[in-house]
């Protein structure tokens, strides 16, 4: 009887970490998950499926083990919001495919064991869409998801800055460089970049989104 309790409690425990680590994050949709919380929490499962049912493994260490995961989920998200090259390793990159109306083939052939076009065939006339030369922008999200758009006024927009740090990779898919871009916040007369929260690059037109709210539109 005892040895069942046991099981029990560790079963509260460990529903009882993982969850509060996921509110804390803010993360309790599918959703709203990173590769890196998906990773992570199949390393908790394990945890939890290898110690929950053996009694050789004091309550304390299996308490300690969990919090341990649970910070390093922690540590690895903060990471990845903070550093573009964490980001990229853990999360990864979108991954552009039509430009312009125009098949980007380095992308392609790049990442061919990545890119299956057969597939994003198929997802397209799931989506309604009937040939590749309907298109004239489509991209690989970081999630996996296929973002296709037929009009050149509905082309997403891209996030230049990022919390006062600019995002180097999203400035060279538009064509531009950093020289351009400092140009741009000078214009808009922010005179340091860290106050901007976020840049937004749209119908060729970028604007700044400020830390305190306030958007400068260029």
């Amino acid at each position: 009887m005892q040895y069942y309790l046991l099981t029990i409690l560790k079963f509260i425990i460990g529903f009882t970490i993982v969850i509060l680590h996921m509110n804390l994050l803010g993360k309790t949709q599918l959703s709203q998950m990173t590769p890196v919380d998906f990773i992570g929490n199949f390393v908790l499962g394990g945890i939890i499926g290898g110690v929950i049912y053996s009694d050789t493994i004091p309550l304390h260490q299996y308490i300690i083990l969990l919090l341990i995961g649970v910070s390093l989920i922690s540590l690895l998200n903060i990471l990845t919001k903070r550093f573009a090259f964490f980001r990229s390793v853990a999360i990864g990159e979108p991954i552009l495919l039509i430009k312009n109306g125009k098949f980007v083939m380095d992308n392609i052939l790049q990442k061919e064991n990545k890119i299956d076009i057969i597939n994003i065939s198929s997802r397209l006339h799931a989506q309604g869409i009937k040939s590749f030369k309907e298109i004239y922008f489509a991209q690989i999200e970081p999630d996996g998801q296929l973002t296709a758009v037929l009009d050149k006024k509905s082309v997403p927009s891209v996030i230049l800055i990022k919390s006062g740090n600019i995002r180097s990779v999203e400035l060279n898919s538009i064509g531009k460089d950093e020289e351009w871009l400092n140009s741009q916040i000078k214009i808009s007369g922010i005179e340091d970049i860290k106050t901007i929260f976020l840049a937004e690059f749209c119908d060729d037109k970028i604007n700044f989104i400020m830390n305190d709210g306030i958007i400068h539109k260029h």
